[in-house]
């Protein structure tokens, strides 16, 4: 095949398809450019690396490419990660809309349609599911959160080009911002922040750009080195100031980084009581001076730990995650927001330990936060996802990563060889409760309650061969889909497309359990048949794709009743 890009930027989206093992004899160069500008521009709006890009591409949607819905810092994938907003949070709302070409001159209609496609969107002429769902449930006008906004949403739009260096008219670029700004539709609901064209320079830049995104130079005060062992590479006792921690905890835009903190046992208990003494320190003008002295500090856990060649006590700290020290970094960041001034004198305790060792990085964690107090159901459901964890990593054949803290397998490619807690729940309650469409807008309380009533996670459940099965159709989901293998018609038929696989499975000769249907979809070319009937059937069930079709009860047992009779 012909050479599409410039060395340079080839190099750049080989590794990129490397990474998300991305099958270039399979999928056209425009498509690949594609997610390989959706990858680069998400990944630098957010400052941290976009590891689902299946969650921003629009697939076959005319005229945008991705779509990334930014709150606080956080990237929204699904109605339901709107849950996770605090009722009274106030809030910052981003859209970024992407376009790609690979044409060798630059087309002003292409772009013009961009704009047009993009002003389509925001007045809700055009569906693009999940992202117009999402818009409309936070910026509609029967929308709670549109009383939260600390300021007008804005948007973003990126033309990346990978071809040629493309020579804009400012008067045509003026007209086209003002197809946007001069729309009386849309005054006051959204500000337009920037055009942006991207071309290959550009895109090579910002691509080589993610990896820092990982790391943070913090310096340290009167630091000791703690002796090193075999599987500890560097471990630090010492204390910062405030002043530094920011560095650490605070996005660009001064939200708290999310991904910092593990998801470990603390993160499920209201202590309000800790809270309110934290915070009684820090306002008390006698005792806040003191806080290093009544406060235990910050745990942090690393890949590796890296001293500045010439800068004194300061170190790059690479995939940083605080393990230990959540509320009192929640308490701190509340604080600030109201007191930014206040806090700059504050010093906490902090000990940082550098290993790339898993086992040993989840001996620390629990052993962190096990000297906390829990209820005894909280440590049975931990000891239960360990469990799962164990059976995945004993499981002899197909390499899947249960991720049950947050950042655990920080390095593993492709990413979607690793599926999370919150991920594993909603493919088992689609899958065995038959339940697809609560895993849309209200998947988050959902599973708690699940979860409270011990019909997920159950510590008395012995199948754990269940979830490794649900992590493996999620796998295969993630796969064909980023590799254009499976087309979904509408990606909010995700998660029914995998309970019809299942209800395939239990029709396939030979396949009698659970264990079976492991072993069959092992098979590559077993799991493609199977997604390929699965999507084949559910396009003739037109009922699912009306408006919001797949977020009803009765049309779930509908399409049931259809594929058994």
């Amino acid at each position: 095949m012909e050479q599409k890009f410039d060395i340079a930027l080839s190099a750049k989206i080989n590794e990129f398809a490397r990474k998300f093992d991305l099958d270039k004899t399979k999928i056209e160069e425009d498509y690949l450019f594609e997610n390989f500008s959706n990858y680069v521009i998400i990944s630098n709006e957010l400052e941290e690396e976009l590891e689902n890009i299946n969650k921003v591409s629009t697939h076959n949607a005319q005229g945008i490419d991705g779509i990334g819905i930014i709150v606080n810092d956080k990237l929204i994938f699904d109605e339901s990660d709107l849950e996770k907003i605090g009722e009274n949070e106030k809030i910052s709302v981003k859209i970024v809309f992407v376009q790609s070409t690979t044409r060798k001159n630059f087309d002003s209609s292409k772009f013009s349609g961009f704009v047009d496609s993009v002003i389509n969107f925001l007045i809700d002429q055009t569906t693009i599911d999940p992202f117009s769902s999402i818009y409309t449930k936070l910026l509609g006008e029967e929308s709670d959160f549109i009383y939260n906004l600390k300021e007008t949403p804005k948007i973003v739009l990126y033309f990346a080009s990978a071809i040629t260096e493309h020579k804009i008219d400012e008067k045509f670029l003026d007209t086209q911002r003002e197809k946007i700004t001069n729309r009386e539709d849309l005054k006051d609901k959204i500000s337009l922040e920037s055009v942006n064209f991207l071309q290959k320079a550009e895109l090579k830049g910002l691509y080589d750009k993610i990896p820092s995104y990982q790391q943070v130079n913090i310096k340290f005060v009167g630091n000791i080195h703690i002796e090193e062992k075999s599987k500890i590479q560097m471990s630090i006792l010492s204390y910062i100031k405030f002043e530094e921690l920011k560095k650490l905890i605070l996005t660009k835009d001064e939200n708290l980084k999310e991904n910092l903190f593990i998801e470990n046992p603390r993160s499920f208990l209201n202590e309000t009581d800790v809270n309110q003494s934290i915070e009684e320190t820090l306002k008390n003008s006698e005792y806040k001076d003191y806080f290093i002295y009544l406060n235990n500090g910050l745990t942090l856990l690393c890949n590796n730990i890296e001293k500045h060649p010439t800068l004194e006590n300061v170190f790059k700290l690479t995939y940083p995650r605080i393990i230990n020290g959540c509320q009192t970094t929640h308490v701190l960041y509340n604080f600030y927001k109201s007191n930014s001034e206040s806090l700059q004198n504050v010093e906490l305790v902090i000990k940082v330990i550098a290993t790339d060792d898993n086992r040993l990085k989840e001996q620390i964690i629990f052993a962190a936060n096990n000297q906390n107090s829990i209820t005894e159901d909280l440590k049975a459901l931990n000891k239960y996802h360990e469990k799962i964890e164990e059976y995945f990593k004993g499981f002899n054949g197909f390499e899947i990563y249960y991720e049950r803290l947050r950042g655990q397998y920080p390095t593993v490619a492709p990413p979607y060889k690793k599926v999370n807690i919150e991920n594993l729940a909603k493919v088992y309650i689609s899958v065995f409760l038959r339940e697809p469409h609560k895993m849309k807008s209200n998947a988050i309380s959902k599973i708690e309650e699940y979860q409270k009533k011990k019909r997920i996670f159950s510590p008395d459940d012995n199948e754990v061969n269940k979830y490794y099965y649900c992590a493996l159709l999620y796998y295969w989901l993630s796969k064909f889909s980023i590799n254009d293998e499976v087309e979904l018609r509408s990606k909010t038929m995700d998660m029914h497309l995998l309970l019809v696989c299942d209800l395939q499975l239990d029709r396939t000769k030979e396949v009698y359990n659970i264990d079976d249907k492991i072993k069959y979809l092992c098979d590559e070319n077993n799991a493609k048949a199977i997604f390929s009937s699965s999507v084949s059937f559910l396009e003739t069930r037109d009922y699912l794709f009306k408006r919001r079709g797949f977020y009803s009860g009765p049309n779930t047992k509908k399409m049931i009743q259809d594929f058994l009779s």
